[in-house]
């Protein structure tokens, strides 16, 4: 068993906390597709990537 994250370079709310990189949450839409991908097939990994949820994360200092 193991896992993998892919990263990409952080939203601004994620770079103002101190990150320089940030987790690429994949839509459960495509879950499947992104697990048994079709072989040769980079561009539809590609575009799963760029199809990501863009959730707003907040933060604060601790005291």
């Amino acid at each position: 068993m193991s896992f993998a994250a892919v990263t990409d370079e952080p939203p601004a709310e994620i770079a103002a906390a101190g990150h320089d990189r940030c987790i690429i949450p994949i839509r459960p839409e495509h879950v499947d597709a992104w697990l048994n991908p079709e072989p040769g097939n980079l561009s539809a990994l590609y575009a799963i990537l760029d199809d990501r949820a863009r959730p707003y994360y907040l933060h604060r200092l601790a005291a």
